[in-house]
């Protein structure tokens, strides 16, 4: 994992992990730093575990909560010993020995995400996360199937029926070989990006959840 962050404009991110993989991000507020002593209930001190300068995974040794499966193998992935983590963990920033602690840097947020990914393909599981209609998701060519709902760049609705690569005889498709489209059931087509693209999460096909294991919420009240 990565480093100083130095950028005191950079968005800052806290992130929490439960023990059924539920993994929660929250931009931090303009100057707001998360309370660390208030998180935890319980005797006893909460336990800080630095994984890099600018991140930080705090927890609770006296937690009655189910065992922190990939919590405590993120710690050993870091050079720590062998610890059983319980309950929820929460990751911050560098909290300079102190009771409250910024987010992270965009570099040590996505740091954190791959040394995450890395535990859970180890262990064979995967994080899930929880969406409300509005939030949006990165959503891949593959998720469609026959007859799903998709979205032009004017929110007129379509159904989509294949992805097909262009024309052998396209500008396109001479110049961007692996190059795909998105066809629908009437005759409109719409260019399908290579790494995905957002889009609201109450938009997205079933494939987007099958795929992924995320849950969508209803509106927020």
């Amino acid at each position: 994992m990565l480093t100083q962050f130095t950028d005191p404009f950079a968005v800052r991110t806290f992130v929490t992990l439960r023990p059924d993989l539920l993994v929660r991000e929250r931009e931090q507020e303009q100057d707001g730093l998360l309370d660390l002593a208030g998180l935890f209930s319980g005797p006893g001190p909460y336990n800080t575990v630095r994984l890099a300068w600018g991140a930080e995974m705090h927890h609770h040794p006296a937690s009655s909560g189910d065992s922190n499966d990939v919590a405590s193998a993120l710690a050993e992935l870091c050079g720590y010993d062998p610890m059983d983590i319980r309950g929820t963990v929460h990751f911050t920033g560098n909290s300079r020995e102190s009771d409250s602690a910024p987010g992270m840097d965009d570099e040590n947020h996505f740091a954190l995400l791959e040394a995450l990914a890395q535990v859970c393909n180890a262990q064979g599981v995967r994080l899930w996360r929880q969406y409300r209609p509005c939030h949006t998701v990165m959503i891949r060519a593959t998720d469609y199937a026959p007859g799903d709902l998709i979205w032009d760049h004017t929110g007129t609705q379509h159904r989509f029926a294949s992805l097909e690569p262009y024309p052998p005889t396209s500008d396109l498709a001479r110049r961007h070989p692996d190059a795909r489209r998105y066809v629908c059931t009437d005759g409109c087509s719409m260019p399908a990006p290579s790494h995905g693209h957002g889009m609201r999460a109450d938009r997205a096909p079933a494939g987007y959840w099958q795929r992924t294991g995320n849950q969508l919420l209803p509106a927020a009240d």
